[in-house]
């Protein structure tokens, strides 16, 4: 109700616009403003003290107060955790080559104390758990490593990745302190970790670049706090763990001692450890961050009420993340069903807020082996927050646990490539806040957005996507920057955002000598041709791709489709038609002809970038691929057909090994092939066994008080199937994904009494490799069985996702199991 004072008439309808539901980009039109007129303090340089930071060869890593450095040049790196231990040691390197071919720079990955020590003094590096072998492949592939050596890791494994043994010999309180016992039982372990490392810190020419020091900790009593991270670190040093960076996570008033170590930072696009079965407010991930680093959904396991770390003292750390999620796993209690955009939405937010370092938890997902005593999963059995399957922690990751790219990774690409290509731009750009802000990360209707700059040059972030809530058509959205001496004010007429848009727009950008005033479109990646410089840019859908230079770098500008207008001392190109084929060609007042290219958001999907022979190459392909040194490798699943097409074009013609590859028309700039191989079937037949008995109401207890995974007793009453496969043999093929619709509450793969991998159910089919099944040492026929869902269960499920329930109030269903082929084309461009 409108109070009864007078009240200017602009005022009246300003709140009867808001009032009434019409979304307030409307009355917020020309409130698009940011002041980033002024010049941020240059970073400090001198205060960490960190491990040797030149490699043998004279290459250089070092870190300041604001950005990392790679041979003394800004340096924004993705990081994707993996960890070896959890994936076929077979299949490690085709899944490195992947994340290489997805932009990833670093690979991180935890050394699990409980999977290389189950047994005290009998250690194991053998077979999946071979450190130093999966360390050298990151190597052979120029891939940096980050090694996350605890001691304790968290990871949803059993003890956050202590030893039974550990447990059982300490008291509580003398784990992660400064206990003498606690300290010597982590010494023995850490000289077995440098053994397996040796000759493969970067000082020593490998690619071991860091190391984590423990995991989400911010105890404070006597032994325990900055005090312990001192002492860990003094302790890895002794071992000889000399590397140029040093992290501990920092969230939830992190302990660490300052000047010592790196905090690093992350955040979850949902809770699947939190307590209720209700759907989530809108994440914090999706607002941008201007006065904390710090994810609002992390937290800290068995951990303090602490105070957080203020601006002031984090001034002195860049703002680096290590555990953005990549995805989330299924807990028992809540089961998020993540779309592609629940993930790749939080790259433009992060970024803007100042990240200068995207590191994923996970990027890759994998299998927990089956322990020499126990089960390695959390569990609330061992005392532990959450209850996971026992065997499957595909994490919904890019690249989940069957080793396949998810939809997802290539999405994430659109960034990395980015990242990878004009991150050292980036690096050094001090993030700034609009003159309106949403309130808080509920406001779902005041545009979140904001710029990075470094002087007049930088890059704008916007986005209009929270996971799980329907955001507003954002209308007559025009930008304001106020530069030093230079205020920017675009797109030239104001545009319609769609819901879920969310994008990276470059300002004052050099292309090649060309001043590229704005562009609404996001930039992409870059690469030469004949010594010509070509840069990439992809259209949002649902907004116009516009293109404007500054005349004063720029002779001319040729369009074969589109507009062209030349005035105020610019050249302004509208009506650009994203496709595969060369829109700009840009003549510089100096210097080579830029060429410009604008792809549709679907095409910059399919599109990837490789050094093939030693020239960069565009790979267009609607299949999953990767590369090999000089090879392409195409991955199909389902279908036995291959096409692609390559940019520029190879000094020889292409050949497929094993098969017969044709030329095609060319695609837009790009020189098409395509090949066919045989169609292989296999079929699947299912034997119900046993059905289903009735299960017992959901029981709560454990840390979190929620409900709990039920008993072994309970499983007992789960129906069962004995699978039979005809035709399964992997000769010649990628894979075989098994792909099984049901509804249940927890599911099971065996193999006579060898669980092979299990998951809770959230609705969407369960893919399981086969060819991991096979590296598991596959002897005995499959069995599924499937642990009824009560109707009156106390478990998170998506909209949607909850089955239909007949009159008994439990269901435990297997509606489908389907065999899929996934094919394989290797193409050889040296020939």
């Amino acid at each position: 109700m409108l109070p009864a004072c007078p009240l200017p008439k602009f005022l009246v309808f300003l709140l009867l616009l808001l009032w009434s539901g019409v979304p307030a980009a409307r009355a917020q039109k020309l409130a698009l403003s940011v002041d980033a007129a002024s010049s941020s303090s240059p970073p400090e340089s001198g205060y960490l003290r960190l491990g040797t930071r030149t490699a043998p060869n004279g290459h250089t890593l070092d870190v300041n107060s604001q950005y990392l450095l790679r041979d003394e040049q800004p340096w924004l790196p993705v990081m994707g955790e993996f960890h070896f231990a959890r994936f076929p040691r077979a299949r490690w390197e085709e899944q490195l080559l992947k994340m290489k071919a997805g932009g990833v720079q670093i690979v991180a990955t935890y050394v699990f104390w409980i999977f290389h020590e189950e047994e005290q003094g009998a250690f194991d590096f053998r077979g999946d758990r071979d450190l130093r072998a999966f360390v050298e492949l990151c190597a052979k592939h120029g891939l940096y490593v980050v090694v996350r050596i605890g001691p304790w890791n968290h990871a949803e494994l059993r003890n956050g990745g202590f030893p039974d043994w550990l447990v059982q010999q300490l008291p509580a309180s003398a784990l992660r302190s400064n206990d003498p016992a606690y300290l010597a039982a982590v010494r023995t372990y850490w000289q077995q970790l440098r053994q397996q490392t040796r000759g493969l810190l970067w000082k020593e020419g490998g690619p071991i670049i860091g190391v984590q020091l423990e995991n989400e900790y911010n105890r404070n009593k006597a032994g325990q706090g900055a005090v312990h991270i001192v002492e860990l670190k003094k302790l890895a040093l002794a071992q000889g763990f000399d590397v140029p960076l040093y992290t501990v996570t920092g969230w939830q008033g992190a302990r660490y001692p300052e000047q010592e170590v790196l905090p690093v930072f992350g955040g979850y696009p949902d809770e699947p450890w939190g307590r209720g079965p209700t759907k989530m407010p809108p994440v914090e991930v999706y607002n941008f961050r201007f006065r904390s680093r710090e994810g609002g959904n992390l937290g800290i396991q068995g951990g303090e009420t602490a105070v957080r770390n203020t601006p002031e003292q984090l001034a002195h750390y860049p703002f680096l993340g290590a555990e953005f999620g990549g995805g989330v796993p299924v807990m028992y209690r809540r089961r998020p069903l993540l779309t592609p955009h629940d993930v790749a939405a939080m790259l433009p937010v992060q970024l803007g807020s100042g990240v200068n370092l995207y590191g994923y938890y996970m990027f890759h997902g994998g299998r927990n082996p089956q322990g020499k005593r126990t089960w390695l999963q959390e569990s609330t059995r061992t005392n532990s927050y959450n209850d996971l399957p026992r065997i499957g922690y595909d994490f919904q990751a890019p690249l989940g646990e069957t080793g396949a790219e998810s939809p997802l990774f290539a999405r994430l690409k659109l960034v990395h490539y980015f990242l990878n290509d004009f991150g050292s731009l980036l690096a050094p750009m001090t993030p700034h806040a609009p003159t309106v802000q949403p309130p808080s990360a509920s406001d779902l209707r005041t545009p979140r957005w904001a710029v990075r700059t470094q002087g007049r040059s930088g890059f704008l972030f916007f986005n209009n996507y929270v996971r799980n809530y329907a955001m507003p058509v954002q209308e007559g959205v025009q930008f304001t920057v106020q530069l030093p001496g230079e205020v920017l004010t675009f797109p030239q007429q104001p545009v319609t955002v769609p819901a879920g848009s969310y994008f990276i727009w470059p300002f004052n950008l050099d292309l090649g000598g060309a001043r590229l005033k704005y562009a609404t479109a996001q930039l992409f990646t870059r690469l030469t041709v004949n010594q010509e410089p070509y840069y990439v840019f992809f259209a949002q859908p649902g907004i116009p791709a516009e293109m404007v230079f500054d005349a004063a770098t720029v002779q001319s500008v040729v369009t074969p489709s589109g507009a062209v207008a030349a005035n105020n001392g610019q050249f302004r190109v509208t009506g650009v038609v994203p496709s595969t084929g060369l829109t700009l060609t840009v003549q510089p007042r100096t210097g080579p002809a830029v060429r410009v290219l604008v792809l549709s958001e679907q095409q910059a999907l399919q599109t990837w970038k490789a050094s093939l022979h030693g020239t960069e190459h565009l790979v267009l392909t609607p299949q999953e691929i990767y590369f090999d040194h000089d090879q392409i490798q195409l991955q199909s699943e389902g279908k036995p057909e291959f096409q692609f097409g390559i940019f520029p074009a190879l000094p020889h013609a292409p050949k497929a090994i094993g098969g017969a590859l044709k030329p095609g028309t060319p695609d837009g700039v790009f020189f098409t092939y395509s090949a066919a191989v045989p169609t292989r079937t296999i079929k699947v037949e299912t034997h119900l066994l046993k059905p289903a008995g009735t299960v017992p109401p959901i029981r709560f207890g454990g840390p979190s008080k929620g409900a709990m995974e039920p008993s072994d007793t309970t499983y007992q009453q789960a129906a069962q199937w004995r699978l039979a496969l005809t035709g399964a043999k992997l000769t010649g093929l990628d894979d075989i994904i098994l792909r099984v619709t049901y509804a249940g509450d927890a599911i099971r793969l065996s193999a006579g009494d060898k669980l092979l991998t299990d998951d809770f159910y959230n609705g969407a089919p369960w893919r399981i490799s086969y060819r991991n099944l096979v590296a598991d040492g596959l002897r005995k026929p499959l069995q599924l069985s499937i642990l009824p869902l009560r109707q009156d269960a106390p478990i998170y499920l998506e909209e949607g996702r909850r089955p239909s329930f007949p009159a008994t109030g439990q269901v435990s269903e297997l509606r489908q199991v389907e065999a899929t082929a996934r094919y394989r084309l290797a193409v050889d461009t040296t020939h």
